[in-house]
């Protein structure tokens, strides 16, 4: 069956002839034994999964599995559903349909076969129908009564009773309204009159009902409220129910910000138990006898009562795998025989549609690795670690991750090594080595199965040189620690190392310009002088700092102190170029004027004179344009012309004749 799967309560009876109750009776009782016989046959060792073998059934997506593995499915034909049945794992048959249907599609079967499921004709109204097996095995089809007034109705579920149960209608292919349950024994009955106001999605094989957070119990007519689970969650709706009265069901988290839906199993008194969810996607689809739910989360996913929870597609044998296959279904359906099915996908064939995976025993462990090698590594300043980098090779599909072991030579005491969560990558940097020491190395693989046999041992020799953990000693050695300063300052530093200093940087921090203005740097040499310019410096305490680090990065700063005093008033002018240029009879002198930051100033009266080439001078006065730029021209003959600058003013500031190009020269 699709959502509970069956062990028939020999003491409840559904029907009105008592000798074929007893006959019923008797049957329900050979079948348990038989299926408890199966369940012991493919039975797994203790805490080990099983491993499923594969069987296409063909397009089509499965729909219900009952527990002798009869899967019923639908195929999309057009806009429209074919429904399908499968027995055992052949190929997909179709299932006959109403005269006049235009989509029809099974919902559930039972452990005798019988089929149930939605015909919908051209008028897209919803009718109950129901497929049972007659002689040569040969499907019948027919149309279930309706409740009186009721044009529609939607088939959701049945038992081993022959209990079928419903809903009024539907919008689209979501049945809709208040529900039903039929039996050919007591007929049609309507669900409101035992108060159960929502349409059933489920029921076992003790008459029980649920249908999303009640619970209806057709024997006592009793109905109750199930969904209320943790306090964080909101009520928590139940997809299917077994015959221990287990239900398999999702909740979403109460929160505004968080989209999380999960997975959960009402246990009776204990109420629900959180088993896992922590996306939008999680979705309930089955449980069985067992208490195993088949569910989905960004793909097919089983949680094995007493096992765990796994990823469908990782239960696979390892010859399936190789023959292409993958599990792409979105979810699972599991029977007593922890028989599933879904949909696969083989990657070599081309092949998509329903699967049937049936155990094969149990999940066997992993191969081990091979190809186990070690290379000793001495630190280096990118990558400042003694270490043995070890790589290896996985060997199987089945591995999930690695266990590594290490152990000096000759001794017996094996070391596990921690791993970097999950522990799936082939290679691992041991940096826990000593010094000059040889170890031995084996690794292993761990899977769901178990764990593989140990590899082949390694051996290998860490790196013979301690690692240099010792950084650099650096001193400032000019100028002293509080120093007042002007000018060109001359600063010096300092660095030894206990191996050898890499790279010496001397810097100053520009509080205004909030920034770490560096004066010079020398590498592979512990001594460094430089000139450190002030004059266009705001005066104020500096920070100076000289750093400097090793082969291995190993590094160490010295910080001093120091004022810097005003040494040429705060607004200077200063002639950074002049340049002379000739065309024709006439020479163009261009003078350039900055502030002490380098800045152009427009507005500037340059007095300059033109010594000619036959002795005598000339005076110009020209003024600087938005660039900084004057220009002077003179007219004479051949020889040589000297554009000589005597001043340079403009109110506020002053003229820094000694750090300026004062003559420019040029002969024609």
């Amino acid at each position: 069956m699709k959502a509970e799967h069956i062990r028939t309560k020999l003491g409840h009876t559904f029907g009105k002839n008592k000798h074929k109750n007893i006959i019923r009776k008797f049957s329900v009782l050979l079948f348990v034994a038989a299926c408890a016989l199966l369940i012991l046959t493919v039975s797994v060792s203790a805490n080990v999964p099983p491993v499923y073998s594969l069987q296409f059934l063909g397009e089509g997506s499965p729909s219900a599995i009952n527990n002798n593995n009869v899967v019923v499915g639908r195929r999309i034909s057009g806009n429209n559903y074919t429904p399908l049945v499968s027995e055992n794992g052949a190929a997909w048959t179709v299932l006959p349909v109403p005269a006049g249907a235009m989509t029809v599609f099974p919902t559930d079967v039972n452990d005798s076969g019988v089929i149930v499921g939605v015909s919908y004709d051209t008028s897209w109204n919803p009718v109950a129908v129901r497929w049972t097996k007659g002689k040569g095995g040969v499907y019948a089809v027919e149309i279930l009564p309706r409740l009186a007034g009721n044009t529609s109705s939607y088939a959701t579920g049945i038992n081993n009773l022959g209990q079928i149960i419903g809903a009024r209608g539907s919008l689209g292919y979501v049945p809709t309204g208040t529900g039903w349950v039929y039996s050919d024994a007591n007929g049609l009955i309507d669900l409101v009159s035992y108060n159960f106001w929502v349409y059933p999605i489920a029921i076992n094989n003790n008459g029980i009902i649920i249908g999303g957070q009640e619970r209806l119990n057709l024997t006592t007519g009793q109905v109750d409220v199930i969904g209320q689970g943790p306090s964080n969650y909101n009520a928590i709706g139940g997809v299917s129910i077994n015959d221990n009265g287990f239900i398999a069901g999702t909740g979403t988290l109460r929160s505004s910000s968080l989209n999380i839906v999960s997975l959960f199993r009402y246990e009776g008194t204990t109420g629900w138990r959180y088993l896992t969810g922590t996306s939008r996607w999680t979705v309930a689809s089955s449980i069985n006898n067992l208490g195993d739910i088949g569910f989905g989360e960004l793909g097919a996913g089983l949680y094995l009562d007493g096992l765990g929870i796994y990823a469908v597609g990782s239960l696979l044998d390892p010859v399936v795998t190789g023959q292409g296959w993958t599990i792409t279904g979105s979810s699972a359906l599991i029977n007593d025989l922890r028989s599933v099915t879904t949909i696969g996908r083989n990657s070599v064939t081309g092949q998509t549609g329903g699967v049937l995976l049936t155990t094969a025993g149990s999940l066997p462990p992993p191969t081990a690795p091979a190809n186990l090698q070690g290379v000793s590594h001495p630190a280096t300043r990118m990558e400042p670690y003694n270490s043995i980098n070890l790589t290896w090779q996985n060997t199987s599909v089945l591995t999930r991750g690695y266990e590594l072991q290490r152990r000096e030579l000759n001794s017996n005491n094996w070391i596990t090594l921690s791993l970097t969560p999950p522990g799936t990558m082939t290679n691992h940097t041991d940096t826990t080595v000593g010094v000059n020491i040889t170890y031995e190395y084996r690794v292993r693989a761990v899977g769901l199965g178990g764990n593989s046999p140990w590899s082949d041992s390694v051996t290998v020799t860490s790196p013979p040189t301690p690692l240099d953990t010792t950084p650099p000693v650096v001193t400032i050695l000019n100028p002293t620690d509080g120093a007042n300063v002007s000018g060109i300052v001359p600063v010096s530093a300092q660095a030894t190392d206990n191996v050898a200093v890499e790279y010496l940087e001397i810097s100053f921090w520009n509080q205004y310009l909030g920034q770490e203005v560096i004066l010079g740097s020398v590498s592979n040499a512990g001594s460094l002088s430089v000139n450190w310019d002030t004059r266009g410096l705001t005066p104020a305490t500096y920070r100076l700092r000289a750093f400097a680090y090793d082969t291995l990065g190993n590094w160490t700063n010295r910080d001093i102190s120091v004022n810097v005093l005003a040494s040429t008033p705060l607004n200077v002018l200063r002639v950074s170029n002049i340049s002379l240029t000739a065309t024709g009879a006439t020479i163009v002198g261009r003078v350039t004027v900055r502030d002490r930051n380098g800045r152009n100033v427009r507005g500037v009266q340059v007095t300059g004179e033109w010594l000619l080439p036959n002795g005598s001078i000339e005076t110009a006065i020209a003024s600087t344009n938005s660039l900084g730029y004057a220009y002077f021209t003179t007219r004479s003959g051949s020889g040589t012309f000297t554009l000589r600058i005597t001043n340079a003013s403009k109110p506020g500031y002053t003229f820094d004749a000694a750090n300026s190009v004062l003559t420019k020269s040029i002969t024609r």
